[in-house]
């Protein structure tokens, strides 16, 4: 009774450890991976500028956002300035519905201006950018990223197509480079859209994003400049900073992450090595007549190693199918999927195996070693 109870905490807890491990490498595997993929745009030669119009109309409000944009554009370091809600590392886009052929999916809307491109250097594949002429259009002008064209036209050429967005109509001019925010997990396809309404966010392309202070400084006077005290400047700093401050975050929580995943290691590892030990010096009679009937100490050592791989296969089993049914029903998405949640899954059981032996080693190895008549005495 006592050993089935100590097999049932020892499965137990090679279960829970199981999981946490799958569900620690999967989010933090395809994040880390992240960062040795491509943006899919040059953040290096950005500008942020975002405002804010306070109780401002909407009629003022778009007078000032273009008033703004004249004021900004004037300044001689200034190349290119693009209108937008959408900023690399700091807030992405908006999730949507997108039909086509009675399919429907989720995409993130970006909304830009005519510029954006521009400004961040997206490469554009097929096709090209929305401009000014196209707003005037029935159907929205959209641009949509390679990854969603591959995920919902597979091998039909999109350009020229109608889809449906949010059940409005827009038509496909252009196909891009697929773009990411940065290192998260949300990864998810996208299309980019004419903002609407007045933007008071906007990127400026500029040579001289490393002088801070003095691209900071005609920024601001430029704004000021407009005489408008509703307006007032929430950030005013380069993209650079931005991704930079990003990262930090990402480091803290990876720090985070593997703090609480090494408090789990030492806990399993003293709870399993502990059970270990114990089992085994309860079985010093079960040796001692092994060894007397000539079973070498190699023998033994396999015996006990081989019982935890068992103790192993059958703790971690569940955890197995449970894991492999939250990938199935998409439980997850997108956080761990497809081959990041298979390779989380056998990372998990391997680091367990391994950890299982690290544990039973040395304790089998002791048992191997032991006098049958010094075993049989104590017993």
């Amino acid at each position: 009774m006592n050993r089935k109870k100590e097999n049932f905490f020892l499965l137990f807890q090679l279960f829970v450890s199981f999981i946490a491990l799958f569900l620690f490498i999967g989010l933090n595997l395809k994040k880390v991976s992240n960062y040795f993929k491509p943006l899919g745009y040059h953040y290096e030669d950005a500008w942020l500028v975002k405002l804010d119009f306070q109780n401002l109309s909407e009629e003022k409000k778009l007078e000032y956002a273009g008033l703004i944009k004249e004021k900004l554009q004037s300044i001689k370091e200034v190349e290119l300035i693009s209108s937008t809600q959408v900023v690399p590392f700091l807030q992405w886009g908006r999730e949507e519905k997108i039909t086509y052929n009675k399919q429907v999916s989720k995409a993130l809307a970006f909304e830009v201006d005519e510029h954006y491109n521009d400004v961040l250097n997206i490469k554009l594949l097929e096709g090209r950018w929305f401009a000014p002429k196209d707003y005037a259009l029935n159907n929205i002008p959209v641009v949509i990223t390679k990854d969603l064209a591959e995920r919902d036209f597979n091998n039909e050429n999109p350009i020229g197509k109608t889809i449906l967005i949010a059940n409005k109509p827009a038509l496909i001019v252009g196909i891009s480079e697929t773009v990411r925010e940065n290192t998260g997990a949300n990864l998810s396809p996208g299309f980019f859209i004419p903002i609407s309404g007045a933007a008071n966010t906007y990127l400026i392309k500029s040579k001289n994003t490393d002088d801070l202070l003095l691209l900071e400084e005609k920024i601001r006077k430029a704004i000021m400049s407009v005489n408008a005290p509703e307006i007032q400047i929430k950030q005013n700093l380069s993209l650079t900073l931005i991704q930079k401050f990003a990262q930090k975050m990402d480091y803290i929580q990876l720090s985070i992450a593997l703090v609480v995943f090494a408090f789990l290691f030492i806990n399993v590892f003293l709870g399993i090595s502990g059970v270990f030990s114990y089992k085994l010096s309860k079985r010093k009679a079960e040796v001692g007549l092994r060894v007397i009937m000539g079973a070498s100490p190699f023998d033994i050592l396999k015996q006990f190693l081989g019982e935890s791989m068992v103790l192993t296969t059958l703790g971690i089993l569940p955890g197995v199918l449970i894991a492999t049914q939250l990938l199935i029903m998409q439980y997850l998405d997108p956080y761990v999927n497809g081959y990041y949640g298979v390779l989380s899954i056998v990372l998990s059981a391997l680091f367990l195996y391994l950890l299982m032996l690290s544990c039973a080693f040395y304790p089998s190895l002791k048992a191997a070693r032991l006098s049958p008549v010094n075993a049989l005495h104590e017993e």
